[in-house]
């Protein structure tokens, strides 16, 4: 996550977000750093420092408890600009979100997605952001849960019976339940691991409305191309981020190894990455982080072997670098994980 970049081109997005709980957006984007000359612009980027700032200081000033339900509860898939358009040009619910998990990084490469498939339900779960502020608040957590379900009945026509969601925040007072509960009409579950909306196999099936499959082939094209120049845009760090995925389960996740797959030496990469304002280790916590949570959330994980896999020299380190990184051990991690709705 760290040292990854987001297009401008969603930053209108977050304008409307801002002029809804009608705050001053000018002093939000100055406070963030933000050229107003970049905004809606595809070829120019946002850091995930700025977003964060930005968010952080939207979600605090709004001063509504209510704002991220109220807000994501209003979405729909054109507003996730190319991201949307190709959802929306998918033949089936199933080959729209196949194309949110390819594709989520050109609008959240700070979050995780996963459709996790069982017998009588599905579940898309959403992780990760855990090194940015404003993913830890009551405002994120509504505004993600509120976005799925809204675009997923946007996508297909206005009609998406959920079975239940949950929200990784505590249960809300009493007397704010009702609107969570107009919206969504279904069970409500807080305090879980990740956010997810639940729902039947039976969706992934149903045929789009504006399914337009020769378009959507063109717009893959196009996605792709926004793919390569954001990982371009990333530098040195996305680079490093990428050789750390791949290189998991392969053996020690060094400098030097890193270094020497990118043809330079080490001290040359700890450099280059102090300049771009991070740090290996950071890097890799990160990558071994989101690895270990997916991981974990699956429920047949061995822990001693994923130590190994991520590299730890033993299980103890694992532990004490996982609760590091999350706030608890790995297996209460997974047992919550595990408790979460079906």
């Amino acid at each position: 996550m760290v040292g990854q970049l987001l297009p401008a081109s969603i930053l209108p997005g977050l304008l409307e977000i801002a002029l809804r709980s009608r705050l001053d957006v000018q002093a939000l984007f100055e406070r963030a750093g933000v050229d107003a000359d970049i905004v809606g612009r595809a070829d120019r980027y946002v850091t995930l420092t700025q977003l964060d700032t930005l968010l952080s200081a939207a979600f605090a000033e709004a001063g509504d408890p209510l704002f991220g339900l109220r807000v994501g509860r209003d979405n729909h898939y054109g507003n996730l600009d190319l991201l949307g358009s190709l959802m929306a040009t998918s033949a089936t619910l199933e080959q729209a979100l196949a194309l949110l998990l390819r594709y989520k990084d050109l609008v959240v490469p700070y979050l995780t997605f996963e459709l996790r498939r069982e017998e009588h339900h599905c579940a898309l779960t959403v992780g990760g952001g855990d090194g940015l502020n404003f993913t830890g608040t009551r405002v994120h957590n509504d505004l993600v849960v509120a976005n799925m379900v809204a675009i997923g009945r946007s996508l297909l026509g206005g009609r998406m019976p959920i079975q239940r969601v949950a929200f990784r925040h505590a249960r809300p007072a009493d007397n704010e339940l009702a609107e969570y509960q107009t919206f969504f009409g279904c069970e409500l579950d807080f305090d879980w691991p990740v956010n997810a909306m639940v729902f039947s196999p039976a969706l992934l099936g149903q045929s789009l409305p504006g399914a337009y499959p020769d378009y959507r082939r063109r717009l893959e094209r196009a996605a792709d191309h926004g793919v390569m120049a954001l990982r371009r845009a990333s530098g040195i760090a996305g680079q490093v981020m990428e050789q750390l995925r791949v290189g998991l389960g392969q053996g020690p996740l060094t400098v030097e190894i890193v270094s020497a797959q990118l043809n330079m030496t080490a001290r040359t990469l700890q450099r280059r990455l102090r300049e771009e304002g991070v740090q290996f280790a950071r890097l890799r916590d990160q990558v071994r982080m989101d690895y270990a949570c997916q991981r974990l959330r699956g429920g047949d994980c061995d822990i001693t072997e994923l130590a190994r896999w991520l590299g730890f020299s033993d299980t103890a380190n694992f532990y004490h670098a996982f609760k590091r990184w999350t706030g608890c051990a790995p297996g209460a991690y997974r047992q919550r994980a595990a408790a979460m709705p079906t």
